[in-house]
């Protein structure tokens, strides 16, 4: 993946694109303020980046868009654009197009915004295969598996100028917050110390390792289960027998023949009870057990008023034998004389008494007095017996009803056992049938089966084990830095660095360069002077880019740095004499130009400096001269001030909305 050219476009549609040549030296010289530095950060935010480092100065305001022309190893091309960021707002929506060998920078009102940032990473990172990829996180962190992406890549791409000469900073964008931990994470993958399926072997050996621990708690409890076996059988047949599955015709059998009978019996149970007519009958259960609530109260109801008249029978009784005692005592009143009629005289010693007693008259008419009760008593005496007997009957009446109901209720109860029996029975087939199955797994072949299966697994988590193995890792990561640091030592030897004749390594870690000498480590901080920070850098991605060709790695196959002359002076006028620091700026271009041409097609290298020299292999790979008034942007392109507007506002032309 190469850069073809980066354009911009202006607000009224006229479009400006700085061509690049891939798989060559390129570079952009020019004076100061001209736009150069900006090339970087478009190719940055237009590869994905969330925030921008592009000016927002007068001139830059007059850009609406910015695109990049991308080219792929087999020739094919894809064309990225994003509008233009405001200070208040950047969108994350782009344009991504796909296309041939021919395929050009299209024109302003072809633009369109069909992706978001998160797309575009993804579908390009695919182009040079870096999809699915997935590691395990540093050895030291809590977090768990990290994606590797377009944009794990791009810091290993471009140097800016306030970071070519840092002392502190390796890599593109290191002190923003997660791109160092995305690099720590990133950079074993990209130097092919693991491989992008880790993650996912790191959880297939996790579900390989529970296989196996089922298996052998599997293996072990058929082990211990067919010592016990004898046993289960006759528990099992001494259940069967409880809930009436075994007849008489199955009694003399083996426990095991028994079992297969009752299991493999194609008449197990009776049709099952539709739900409708299990519905009624629900219906008529409650039906029968409300009317027997209402028959009993009527019941109870019924004797206590028989009671109530049997008791009035009984004191009517009592009532007319008194009637008749007092009426029989009162008849004698007809045997008295007749001197004795006024109660003035004893009737039977004729003498006067001193308080006379009631006259005869008064006491006859008593005696008609009780006469008369008597026949009324006798009267209302039929009625009385007649509303007994009529209760007597009602009473068998509703006696009878209760029986019915109980007899209902009693079907009902029957059925409801018959029932149970039913289920019972179908729940000890249903463990006949578990028990003989697990029997029939825990046999010879089964556990014969389980044992293939084992050693099957016990192979893979011992393969998946040794690819993922801690001290395996760290040794194909130190095999790798020390690959690496050959080439580091190379080139640092070939731009006379200082501390160049020891050992030099990459510290992922601490994501630095660190020289190893006799006296201990120097880290780049350490080694003075901004000419060794810029050559530092400069043979670190050089030789990490070499490293990844060499090794077929999906990573850009293109660097882009910006001012590496930027420690030795920012004039490209020419001096009197011998200058040092030109010759040292000469020695670094020479170096980019032989780098070019040894890896001629297959690695691009843009440089954007002053820097101007009259060697034919330099004016050969200068693309863009920005002097004399040359620029990025235009002059007479339109200035339109930031209005605040969405940039994510536009139509499918690409046109503000």
């Amino acid at each position: 993946m190469q850069i073809v050219g980066v354009s911009v476009y202006s607000h009224d549609g006229r479009r400006r694109t700085v061509d690049f040549v891939p798989g060559a030296l390129n570079i952009v010289t020019g004076d100061s303020k001209t736009g150069k530095s900006a090339l970087l950060s478009i190719v940055d935010y237009c590869l994905g980046r969330k925030t921008s480092s592009i000016p927002h100065t007068p001139p830059f305001k007059k850009i609406s868009w910015y695109g990049v022309l991308f080219q792929f190893a087999d020739k094919s091309r894809a064309y990225v654009a994003r509008m233009a960021p405001t200070p208040s707002k950047i969108s994350t929506r782009a344009m991504l197009e796909f296309g041939g060998p021919t395929f050009v920078t299209p024109e302003y009102n072809q633009l369109r915004l069909n992706t978001d940032t998160d797309g575009l990473r993804s579908q390009v990172g695919a182009r040079i295969h870096l999809t699915d990829i997935r590691v395990e996180a540093s050895e030291y962190s809590s977090r768990g598996p990290v994606t590797v992406g377009l944009g794990q890549a791009v810091p290993l791409n471009l140097q800016e100028q306030h970071e070519i000469d840092s002392k502190s900073v390796l890599f593109h964008r290191q002190n923003d917050s997660g791109v160092a931990t995305g690099l720590r994470d990133s950079l074993p993958f990209f130097l092919g110390a693991v491989d992008g399926k880790q993650a996912a072997k790191r959880a297939q050996l996790r579900e390989a390792r529970t296989i196996l621990r089922r298996l052998d708690a599997q293996i072990g409890v058929g082990e211990m289960e067919r010592g016990t076996w004898a046993q289960q059988l006759r528990d099992l047949v001494a259940e069967a027998r409880s809930v009436q599955l075994i007849g008489p015709d199955l009694s003399d059998l083996e426990p095991l023949v028994i079992l297969n009978r009752i299991r493999f019996q194609r008449d197990r149970a009776s049709s099952p009870v539709p739900a409708d007519i299990d519905i009624r009958r629900q219906d008529e259960r409650r039906a029968a057990e409300s009317r027997r609530l209402i028959l009993s109260r009527e019941l109870q109801g019924l004797i206590a008023h028989r009671d109530l008249l049997l008791d009035e029978r009984e004191s009517e009784g009592a009532y007319d034998e008194s009637l008749e005692s007092q009426v029989g005592r009162l008849s004698a009143l007809s045997l008295l004389p007749e001197h004795s009629a006024d109660g003035r005289v004893c009737p039977l010693c004729a003498q006067t008494l001193r308080v006379p007693d009631p006259t005869i008259a008064l006491m006859t008419e008593r005696l008609e007095a009780l006469r008369h009760e008597l026949r009324d008593v006798a009267v209302h005496r039929p009625g009385t017996q007649k509303a007994v007997a009529a209760a007597d009957a009602r009473v068998a009446e509703v006696r009878q009803a209760l029986n019915e109901v109980d007899a209902a209720l009693a079907a009902f109860a029957n059925a409801d056992a018959a029932a149970s029996l039913e289920s019972a029975q179908e729940f000890v087939r249903g463990r006949v049938d578990a028990i003989l199955g697990r029997l029939q797994a825990f046999d010879d072949e089964g556990l014969a089966e389980m044992r293939r299966e084992r050693e099957a697994i016990a192979a893979l988590v011992e393969k998946l084990g040794r690819e993922l193995n801690g001290g395996s890792t760290r040794e194909q990561l130190l095999s790798r830095l020390n690959s690496l640091s050959m080439l580091l030592g190379k080139y640092a030897l070939a731009l006379s660095l200082e501390q160049a004749e020891d050992p030099i390594r990459l510290d992922i870690d601490k994501l630095t360069i660190v020289v190893d000498t006799s006296s201990g480590p120097l880290p780049l901080e350490n080694i003075g002077s901004g000419e060794n920070w810029v050559g530092y850098h400069v043979a670190a991605h050089l030789a990490l880019h070499e490293f990844f060709m060499r090794e077929n790695r999906p990573v850009p196959r293109f660097l882009m740095i910006d001012q590496p002359s930027k420690a030795h002076f920012q004039s490209d006028l020419p001096l009197e004499g011998e200058d040092p620091d030109r010759e040292t700026v000469r020695n670094m271009f020479r170096l980019f130009a032989s780098y070019a041409q040894e890896h001629k097609g297959d690695f691009q290298l843009i440089i954007i400096d002053h820097a101007n020299y009259d060697d034919q292999w330099f004016q050969s790979a200068v693309r863009h001269d920005w002097r004399s008034g040359r620029v990025l942007v235009p002059e007479d392109w339109p200035l339109v001030p930031d209005s605040g507007s969405d940039p994510e506002a536009v139509s499918d032309s690409g046109k503000t909305a």
